[in-house]
């Protein structure tokens, strides 16, 4: 596995750290509200604990095969995101840099592979 790899999963890993610890700024940051305290737990565990548990495996695995596979979940993430930006016409700020961040690290991971 690549430097672009280790990086994209290191990004993972750190973008979980932050979802994990800081759950009210980031969803602040990326637009979401919470419907209440399951919300929090909610996001605690996907924005969190998910993004922390797949970037280590990649990180602890360290094969070209876990950086594909944690790199297609982003692209697909990416590609998502873009179908919604098209279908829902909601081309906004944040939903632009979601984009962006989405595509660059899927971008590491799988052509750092």
């Amino acid at each position: 596995m690549q430097i672009p790899a280790v990086i994209g999963a290191s990004v993972s890993v750190l973008a979980g750290l932050l979802g994990l610890i800081r759950p009210r700024q980031v969803s602040k940051v990326i637009g979401l509200e919470f419907p209440g305290r399951l919300g929090v737990s909610e996001f605690r565990a996907t924005y969190g604990g998910l993004f922390i548990g797949a970037g280590v495996a990649v990180l602890i695995i360290g094969s070209t095969d876990a950086a594909l596979v944690l790199g297609a979940a982003w692209l697909g993430a990416f590609a998502a995101r873009v179908l919604s930006v098209v279908i829902d016409r909601n081309a906004s700020g944040k939903n632009l840099a979601g984009c962006t961040i989405e595509l660059a690290v899927g971008s590491l991971l799988v052509l750092g592979r």
